[in-house]
């Protein structure tokens, strides 16, 4: 991708002399932003652009371009292709659209263009995308006019599915003043997709932030490994939150993890931080270009007890603490204040004491604090009067927040005439308010927290096989005792059953097994057997067997050996489209559709990580033990999990697995699976 990104010379097919045409804005773009590369226009009527020839083939251009930028019909890119392996361009951007996104029998051209990359070794970005900005070697490839001088130089990189967001993008970091470096549309994604350009974004020394926007991941696992592997912000907005392929009615854990609940759970365990909308996604850019919050401790100033008080709230709902500075801080800001004016607190509502310079003393004082991981101000001034106090605030609290290396955030609702050159001051993030400020730190928080506590995780990328099913064959129910095999050679304690035919089998079973007993009919498709009168339990003799048995309709049966009673616990996995075999857990029952207290990771997943799944639920507080009851044996339910994930691993063909209950005893006294259903591909 380097070459991509920084080549040394650009060929633009699809240029004409026409003023309307959009590939001439390419070569005018790459012109007007300073572009030092060479620069060849291609276009079959040949002609001049300014000063420039247009090339009417790339056979007759006397060097090998680097990079192509195709924009021509639909129809002629597999020409245009093959014409550019034969000249050895290895790199290209197709920016033309009309493929799969607009029909589905485009699908044969993108597979033809496929076919012609893969035989030329080439690297393909696109179709139907934008191309790429790269401000580091002014590389301007969209085809409407850039005016990259309106946009500062800075350590934000970003990639979108959609090409209209990298115009939106630059408009918004013009407006924020923060400084971008890369911008990547990938569009349909047909060879290059995010991954390539994020694990380019990952090595590149000028990206310090990464963000994303997607319609659809091609490989989760990928991501998340990339994505885990830095220690870099990466910011994921991702849409089409709505669009499921759940089957609700089928299994527990079709019906508790949509795709939406998996893309979270993955971004979570990864340490990608996904915002709601893209202006919270700015606010988040701008708050990553200070220092991060490396703990949860913030000193807060306002000018008015109002804004105070609805900081300090703000803080708490956050989960920050309020630092306690030191006396001596205190006794150095009470030199300077008469006696009765503000009150040494945090927040500190400094009232009517109007000297701007005493503020950023303040700022100074409280950021060189040990006690003080960050300082939140909320500003207001006045228009005219105080605008020159408030810039010198603006640049001393970049100053200070890089001299200590802790995040100094102002919040300020400015006049309309100092707003902009207020913000193009220095490189400190101005937020209006000190809610969007400090939801804004947490993630900054979040992302150092996750940074420290990262440990040798199971990697994904070697386990994506499942990824690769496309989900669309018909799906079969495993038989009851195959299930039942599956688990128990991944060392998963099953309870002792029998698959009988007859009552005389039933008999012979239950005096083998022992009694009491419990009868389930032998139907894996069945979700809720106890609606289905499927289900007798303490059955305690021969007598009480025998007649459920007859009160049941059924060819087979299971006999299970019944359970001592313990904490019911429900564990499911599910093969997501993006992300491959997910793992969930929660109180099972039959109750675990109605609560959706569960939690939900990728697999496969290490005890650590089972151990924060179970913590993660509401109901863990029951499994360890409430108001006096034995807590359960977490120890041995984190074990299963971590078994259960490498079924899953191991097993790309399970589409979907349910596990309910699972019986989870006092504690050292282990667990037993008494029912599980297993969905997987058909055959051939």
């Amino acid at each position: 991708m380097n070459k991509v990104f920084f080549p040394e010379s650009v060929a633009v097919f699809g240029v004409s002399d026409s003023p309307s045409n959009l590939a001439r804005v390419i070569v005018e773009n790459l012109i007007s932003c300073g572009y030092k590369g060479a620069i060849y226009p291609v276009g079959k009527r040949g002609g001049s652009l300014g000063d420039r020839i247009i090339y009417g083939g790339i056979e007759a251009v006397d060097a090998v371009p680097d990079l192509a930028v195709l924009l021509v019909p639909a129809d002629t890119i597999p020409q245009t292709l093959e014409g550019c392996g034969k000249k050895g361009i290895r790199r290209v951007i197709i920016e033309t659209a009309g493929f799969s996104e607009f029909r589905e029998d485009r699908k044969r051209l993108e597979q033809s263009i496929r076919e012609i990359a893969l035989a030329w070794d080439m690297k393909v970005l696109g179709p139907n995308c934008v191309g790429i900005i790269n401000l580091d070697n002014c590389l301007v490839l969209p085809f409407y006019p850039v005016d990259a001088e309106a946009v500062k130089r800075g350590g934000i990189s970003f990639v979108s599915q959609s090409g209209g967001l990298l115009h939106d993008i630059m408009n918004r970091a013009s407006l924020d003043n923060f400084g971008l470096s890369k911008l990547a549309s990938i569009g349909n994604k047909l060879l290059v997709d995010e991954n390539d350009v994020l694990e380019f974004l990952i090595s590149d020394p000028a990206t310090q932030t990464i963000g994303l926007y997607l319609e659809n991941i091609r490989d989760g696992r990928r991501l998340m490994d990339l994505a885990y592997s830095t220690d870099k912000p990466v910011i994921m907005l991702k849409a089409n939150r709505s669009q499921t392929s759940r089957q609700i009615a089928k299994f527990h854990t079709s019906a508790l993890a949509g795709d939406d609940e998996v893309a979270d759970a993955g971004f979570r365990q990864c340490g990608i931080h996904r915002p709601q909308d893209l202006v919270e996604m700015m606010d988040w850019f701008r708050i990553f270009t200070l220092p991060l919050m490396r703990g949860p401790r913030v000193f807060l100033l306002a000018r008015s007890g109002g804004k105070a008080v609805l900081l300090a709230d703000t803080a708490q709902r956050c989960g920050f603490e309020l630092a306690t500075p030191s006396e001596s801080f205190y006794d150095k800001v009470r030199q300077k204040v008469r006696a009765g004016v503000i009150n040494l607190t945090n927040p500190l509502d400094l009232g009517d004491l109007f000297d701007i310079d005493f503020y950023i003393e303040i700022i100074r004082e409280a950021s060189a604090e040990e006690g003080v991981d960050g300082v939140v101000m909320v500003h207001d001034y006045a228009p005219g009067v105080e605008v020159a106090g408030t810039q010198r605030l603006v640049t001393e609290a970049v100053r200070i927040s890089n001299i200590h290396q802790k995040p100094v955030v102002l919040c300020m609702v400015p006049d309309k005439n100092d707003w902009f050159p207020m913000r193009a001051l220095a490189d400190l993030p101005l937020f209006m308010d000190g809610d969007t400020a400090m939801k804004a730190l947490a993630v900054s928080r979040d992302h150092f927290r996750f940074c420290s506590r990262k440990t040798e995780r199971p990697r994904l990328q070697g386990h994506d096989r499942s990824v690769r099913r496309t989900g669309t064959s018909p799906a079969v129910h495993m038989d009851t005792v195959q299930t039942f095999r599956l688990l128990a050679s991944y060392g998963l304690p099953v309870a002792d059953h029998q698959l009988i035919r007859s009552e005389a089998e039933a008999v012979e079973a239950a005096c083998r097994i022992g009694y009491p007993v419990a009868l389930k009919i032998a139907l894996p498709h069945i979700l809720h057997k106890t609606e289905e009168k499927g289900v007798r339990l303490n059955l305690g003799d021969e007598q009480a067997l025998l007649t459920a048995l007859r009160d049941m309709k059924g060819e087979a049966f299971l006999i299970q050996k019944m359970a001592p009673s313990g904490y019911e616990v429900f564990v499911g996995g599910k093969r997501d489209l993006e992300f491959g075999h997910t793992l969930l857990v929660g109180l099972g029952g039959i109750f675990v559709e109605v609560y959706r207290d569960v939690a939900l990771r990728v697999a496969p997943i290490d005890e650590a990580l089972a151990l924060d799944m179970i913590t993660e639920t509401r109901g863990s507080a029951i499994l360890k033990g409430f108001r006096g009851s034995p807590p359960g044996d977490i120890d041995e339910l984190c074990r299963c999990l971590v078994r259960v994930s490498r079924l899953l691993a191991d097993n790309p063909q399970i589409v979907t697995l349910d596990i309910n209950p699972l019986i989870l005893f006092h504690k050292d006294e282990g667990c037993l699976i008494v029912d599980a259903r297993i969905e997987e591909d058909a055959p051939g």
